[in-house]
């Protein structure tokens, strides 16, 4: 369903100029990479939690989930400064290495981030088009486009206080778990499982239950995402183990392996915290003070 979105948006893009069918080839390929779909799926379950009847014009409302999923990894992967996405590059990168095939002379980063930003752009908008595209009453469609809306903004500000969070040099267990919550909860199981059952006309009694499912799962979600990170296997991830570490970002093993580390510990942590250099020694330092804490435990209690 997702591949035939994309062609009959190549073929309309065609007629524009081949730089536009250039650009929906490229987000067709970067959505069609990999990734679990788990939001789509969710989107198709929250849906038959409410309803018996069996429409299919429910998977076209469930790509919304998965195009806002890739748009805001394009643009995550800008703010992270990741270079690779589910085994390749990123969007900025792979964008950045056509500028230098083609444009040698120019300023290849910052062509390849200008065009991802607007790469990420196009995605958001074909999002809420795949919901307005789908065949439920038009007043349920709005519901829904609403709450994709608000995902949106919630996860936005969930990336604020996560970028923000990596330069506080003070962040507690609450400061996680509520970036967790916007950043993660919200957008991969609440958003998902609320646009569904809303286009099968949930009370907001119905929708209310499914939030209590979905934030702890969520939240349990991004803690065990953060754990692969660190201790993943580099393949499976599609990007670097580490990749937190070296941005920053202060995640609950961090925190809770600051807190109950010695002050050589300490010290290894944050050399290695936000280190743009770091090296896989350095990275399975920072992994034993997790394990000998007892980080690695408090993490997978959580």
């Amino acid at each position: 369903s997702l591949e035939k979105f994309f062609d009959e948006k190549i073929d309309k893009c065609s007629k524009i100029s081949p730089l536009a069918k250039e650009m929906i080839e490229s987000l067709k390929e970067f959505s069609l990479r990999g990734g679990k779909r788990i939001r789509p799926i969710l989107t198709i379950f929250g849906y038959k939690t409410i309803t018996s009847d069996n429409n299919p014009s429910v998977i076209q409302a469930a790509l919304a989930v998965e195009l806002m999923e890739s748009f805001l990894l394009v643009h995550d992967d800008i703010l992270d400064q990741d270079d690779f996405r589910r085994g390749y590059y990123s969007m900025h990168k792979v964008y950045e290495l056509k500028a230098k095939n083609l444009y040698p002379n120019s300023n290849t980063k910052h062509f390849g981030t200008s065009m991802a930003i607007m790469a990420g752009d196009i995605l958001a908008v074909l999002g809420s088009e795949s919901i307005t595209r789908a065949n439920f009453p038009e007043e349920l469609k709005i519901k829904a486009i609403d709450k994709f809306n608000r995902v949106v903004i919630n996860t936005v500000f969930g990336e604020i206080l996560d970028v923000v969070s990596e330069l506080k040099p003070e962040v507690s267990e609450f400061d996680i778990i509520r970036v967790n919550e916007l950043k993660t909860a919200i957008y991969t199981i609440e958003g998902p499982l609320h646009i569904g059952a809303i286009l099968a006309n949930a009370s907001q009694k119905q929708l209310e239950t499914l939030t209590k499912y979905a934030i702890p799962l969520g939240q349990a979600y991004q803690i065990h995402d953060d754990i692969l990170g660190m201790f993943g296997d580099e393949k499976k991830l599609g990007k670097p183990i580490g990749s937190d570490l070296k941005e920053g970002k202060k995640t609950i093993l961090i925190l809770k392996a600051l807190q109950l580390a010695n002050s050589k510990q300490k010290q290894i942590i944050m050399q290695a915290l936000g280190n743009k250099s770091l090296t896989q020694k350095q990275i399975a330092e920072v992994r034993k003070i997790i394990l000998e804490t007892g980080s690695l435990d408090y993490a997978k209690n959580l």
